[in-house]
């Protein structure tokens, strides 16, 4: 027999918001376990004691926050008309049926006027990490690091084209090195200095804080990178960090790295990063600290520059190359370059093969 429903929204209910959340509500388990009352002292000096008209509660403010974040909302506009209507979200901010909800306007006046210039979100995140870490939900050994793209809400085609001047970003500890196996082996060494290089870049009309993104097979426009790392034992994040769009993965990885180790004391052991963060600084940086690093796999040169260095073997105790096939010796007659690669060649010169001064780092985590 069909059933049809008769109109009843004009119908009295009485129930209480306690019965209408369900029981597995992920906003009942933050609830129980996360103390957001440390909030009150962290903002106590961003409001007036005194003066002015009553305030929201900030701890509703920033559980907005966390409603926005945890289910994935695009903006706080949506997020504050959503909460007038779902019974989870008004039971987690403690306002029942009945009562108004933050507009919108509100938050972000907040945001403006007291929030924008302090470092209250950080603090708050530092605080919910440490409360993680009492519940023994990070381990603090093991991390993983990677970043995502995050559009502006910037149109790619609106933008001035702009010639800046930078400069190279030099590595001074390897010049050194270089220097000094060249006067090792004799020879004068190089003279290194800053130069600048002139770039052609995209700015935004719209957000110049945001930077052109564009990569291979991914989408290209105006973004900002989302720099995060988890830990290893229940995927909790310890560290975001947002720069430009433009900005190289790997650039904040080394303080951001030695952020997390000085703010919550960990003992990092282990690392794994995508072959984004390959690079001769980051590889220096974990064996000097005796982490044990994982890369994504990347190939480097052509096949056939590949092909024609896997005829070759090299010997560390004699820092020679010999040919697998004839035997022939390939040794290193003291050349070395600008960028650190030693040149081994055979008696005519009619065979030569390249190393670099630390390839060994590249052995290792291969």
């Amino acid at each position: 027999m069909i059933t049809i429903n008769k109109n009843i929204q004009s119908e009295i209910l009485m129930t209480t918001m306690e019965e209408i959340v369900p029981e597995d509500s992920l906003f009942r388990k933050i609830d129980k376990y996360i103390d957001f009352t440390f909030i009150y002292d962290k903002v106590k000096d961003l409001y007036c004691d005194n003066n002015g008209r009553p305030s929201i509660d900030p701890v509703v403010l920033f559980k907005i926050v966390f409603i926005q974040a945890l289910d994935g909302l695009k903006s706080m506009r949506q997020t504050c008309k959503k909460i007038k209507v779902d019974a989870e979200y008004r039971w987690f901010l403690g306002i029942p049926f009945g009562k108004d909800t933050p507009h919108f306007s509100t938050f972000s006046k907040n945001y403006e006027r007291r929030f924008k210039d302090s470092d209250i979100f950080e603090e708050i995140f530092v605080e919910i990490v440490n409360q993680a870490i009492k519940y023994n939900l990070v381990d603090g050994t093991t991390f993983y690091t990677d970043s995502t793209h995050k559009k502006a809400n910037a149109n790619k085609n609106k933008y001035d084209d702009e010639i800046v001047s930078i400069i190279k970003e030099r590595r001074k500890w390897l010049e050194n090195e270089i220097n000094e196996e060249r006067i090792k082996q004799g020879r004068k060494p190089f003279e290194y200095k800053d130069e600048v290089e002139e770039k052609h870049i995209k700015v935004s009309t719209t957000d110049k804080e945001s930077g052109y993104y564009h990569r291979d097979n991914k989408e290209k426009g105006f973004m900002y990178l989302d720099h995060r790392t988890v830990d290893d034992k229940c995927n909790i994040i310890v560290d975001a960090y947002v720069t430009k769009g433009n900005v190289h993965d790997s650039s904040p990885f080394i303080d951001r790295a030695e952020y997390i180790k000085h703010k919550f004391g960990f003992d990092i052991k282990k690392y794994g990063v995508d072959s984004g963060y390959l690079t001769l600084d980051i590889k220096k940086y974990f064996i000097e600290n005796n982490i044990f690093g994982v890369f994504g796999y990347r190939r480097y040169g052509t096949p056939e520059s590949r092909k024609e260095k896997n005829k070759y073997e090299y010997v560390k105790e004699l820092d020679v190359y010999y040919e697998k096939e004839t035997g022939e010796v390939l040794e290193y007659k003291g050349l070395i370059d600008k960028n650190g690669y030693k040149k081994y060649e055979n008696i005519d010169k009619t065979k030569v093969v390249r190393r670099h001064i630390h390839e060994e780092w590249n052995e290792i985590f291969r």
